[in-house]
Formats: C-alpha cells, structure tokens, sequence
C-alpha cells in the first residue's frame, strides 16, 4: 500500500511512510577519511574489520557515520568501545525480556501507562482505529469519521502520529483547516486536501493514529531554536529496579522541519551532562559532513555551555517514568522541554540505536562502567531464564 502512494502517478504523499535515512556514499566517505586516520586507506580497511569483530559489532556505515577515522580525537581502543545495531540485536536474543517491550511499542499502551501514574504526557484529542479508545479522546472508527472531525470539532493545533512507527515516520503537525480549500495546513508550511490527508492516515489502521495537543517549547528555548518543541534522548540504566540517567542528548531542531530527528535535514544533536543539564558539544551531519558547532545557524544564539531548562525536573520525571519498566534494564526516553515543564514523548525499550547518542557525545557506549553493568544484566537475565526453565529453583 505505501509503495502505491509513492508511485508519481499519484499524488505525493503528504505524510511520510518511513524514516529517510541518509545516503551511504562508502567509498566516497573513505577517499576523504583516509586523511584523517593515522593509518591511511589501508589502516581503515583494517580497521573496519577489527570493529566488526569487537564487542560493539559496527558495520562500516556506523563507523563513518560516527567518525572513528579521526586518528587525532580517538585511539584504536576507543573506536572498540562504539556500539553498534548488530550488537543491539545481541542485546534482544540474549537479555531483553521481549514480552515489556509491547507496552513502549504500542504509543496508546504507553500513554494509559504513564496517564495511570499522573505523569505529564500530551494529552490526546481522538485516535483512529475501527475500535480502540483512550479516555475522552474521540474515536474516529473510519475515513468518513476522521474527515468529519477534521472539518468540524477538531482542536487545532495538533500533532499526530501512527501507533506504531519510529523515527518520525508518518508525523505531522498541522496548524490548521481551511474551510474554503477544504484542507489543512501544517507547521512546515505545506498544505493538504482533508480527503487525502485521511486516506493516508488509514494506512495505519491495524494498530491506529494518534491525534495530540501540540506542545509549545519551553520560552527560554525559543529564541535559540524556534517555535518547535525539543526533546532529550535520556539514555537510563534500570538495575535492582533502580533508574539511573546514564547518558543525554538534547535534539536540536532547525530550519522547518516539524520534528527534532536527526534523520531531518539540518537537525542537530547536543552532548548534555547528566549532572548539569549543560550542552557540552553539538554535531550536524554525519560522517565526512560531520560539522561541530557552538551556536545555532539559524538564531546565532549559543548552544554548547547552555544548560537545559529546567534540568533536575526533566530528569525526575524521567527517572520516575522509567520505573514503570523495571524489567527493561536499558532505555532511551524521548523527554521534551515544554512550556508546562518536562513532557513525555515515548520511550524504547531496548535503549533505542545507540549511533545518535554515541556521535553527539563523541564517545562510545562500552567504556568500562557500561560493559560491567551489561555483564551483570546478562548474567541476571540468564538467572531468570533458567529459574522460568525449572533449571534452578
């Protein structure tokens, strides 16, 4: 169904199926790495190899997505210590109790979650799906229906994604209904038929499409970054059933795009310390386009030696959502600085990929404190295991 709407017979979609990602250009990448690696062509060849068969199991795309070619800011050792997705399929086969991870999957699951707990989440306007409900939100069973509450008693603005995705795939956030055009209109300044607009949203009709209250970003972040709301990738390690903030990213966005991603042209990534809230380093691009900054190119306004708004909130509350999975000892909360305080995204329950959180900082997850701590979540998973399996008693 999604390949039929990208066909350019049809109209172009308005929302977006899937999560562009950036295209790999290896050996273009590798004529210009070369340079900066104390080993040259060869050196690299080496040591892609090598770092395939680490502990963090990179595929080349991942090495130069993240820089490790540059000889003057890592050595061989700390290249070792980056991670990448094949290990994070390790992680699923060997340690992750995969049965928690539907409640952080299911975005309607999630929010009746942390609704439950009174912790602050956007509040939801209506969901689309033949029969699932969440509390007062209107529930919109059809095509019909959605077309009807978009030109009628919709709350405009709102921000609205799928169930189920990643990535900002299929997102949108739209300021408005023209009654004249029939049509809505969006935050990045595009505008969309009602009829087509709803016909895409009914790709999702297997698990459903959430419609929210547009949260505005917090006042102080506004002039440095524009109207759209940001979050914090908070990076948690959950053991004994006790939370503790490992890592943080701050995600930048810039120019139009509607979504702090860094997928998203011109997005940026900011290093946080967990202690401080301050922004320590910020990247744009990946790889040979990698660009360090100190301010933001739109606003001009200072990004590294700020501090995050309202930095012991934001983490208290993450702290206090994270327990809600005491079982998933490794997950990256999506956290926003709002107008209201700190505000809850989603959360994946895996920690999510660890490529965005280890380029903005500029160090790889398996430093030694990191490692000790996945040993002993193996060595308790494969306690539980056998202890289910009637192996140990």
């Amino acid at each position: 169904m999604i390949e039929q709407t990208e066909k350019s017979s049809g109209p172009k979609p308005f929302l977006e199926p899937r999560a562009r990602h950036h295209a790999m250009d290896i050996p273009g990448w590798l004529r210009v790495a070369r340079e900066y690696h104390e080993g040259g062509t060869f050196g690299i060849v080496k040591e892609l190899v090598k770092v395939a068969r680490g502990p963090g199991k990179l595929k080349p795309y991942e090495y130069f997505f993240m820089c490790l070619y540059e000889g003057k800011r890592l050595t061989p050792k700390q290249r070792l210590e980056f991670m990448g997705d094949r290990a994070r399929v390790v992680l699923h086969k060997e340690m992750i109790e995969t049965a928690w991870l539907a409640a952080t999957y299911d975005k309607l699951l999630f929010l009746s979650a942390m609704k439950g707990q009174e912790l602050p989440v956007p509040n939801v306007l209506g969901v689309f799906h033949a029969s699932r409900r969440y509390a007062r939100a209107e529930q919109l069973s059809d095509e019909e229906a959605l077309c009807a509450w978009l030109r009628s008693t919709a709350i405009y603005p709102f921000f609205s994604k799928p169930v189920e995705s990643t990535g900002s795939a299929g997102t949108a956030s739209i300021d408005g209904y023209d009654h004249a055009a029939d049509a809505l209109f969006s935050a990045d300044g595009r505008e969309v038929p009602v009829k087509q607009f709803a016909r895409e949203v009914t790709r999702y009709h297997e698990r459903g499409y959430i419609f929210q209250e547009r949260i505005a970003t917090h006042p102080e972040l506004e002039p440095v970054c524009g109207p759209g709301v940001s979050a914090c990738r908070m990076l948690v390690c959950m053991e004994d059933g006790k939370p503790h903030l490992h890592r943080a990213t701050w995600k930048i966005p810039a120019g139009a795009n509607m979504a702090d991603n860094f997928w998203r042209d011109g997005n940026m990534m900011g290093a946080i310390d967990p202690d401080s809230g301050e922004v320590t380093r910020v990247v744009r691009g990946m790889a040979v386009d990698t660009e360090i900054l100190e301010e933001h190119p739109d606003t001009r306004q200072p990004l590294v030696g700020r501090v995050i708004p309202e930095w012991e909130a934001m983490k208290e509350t993450c702290l206090a959502a994270a327990s809600t999975f005491p079982a998933l000892w490794l997950q990256g909360w999506d956290v926003a600085v709002s107008d209201r305080g700190p505000m809850i995204f989603e959360v994946e329950g895996d920690g999510g990929g660890a490529q965005v959180t280890q380029h903005a900082q500029g160090r790889g997850l398996l430093e030694p404190d990191f490692v000790a701590f996945l040993e002993r979540w193996k060595a308790a998973a494969a306690e539980r295991q056998a202890r289910l399996s009637g192996g140990k008693r």
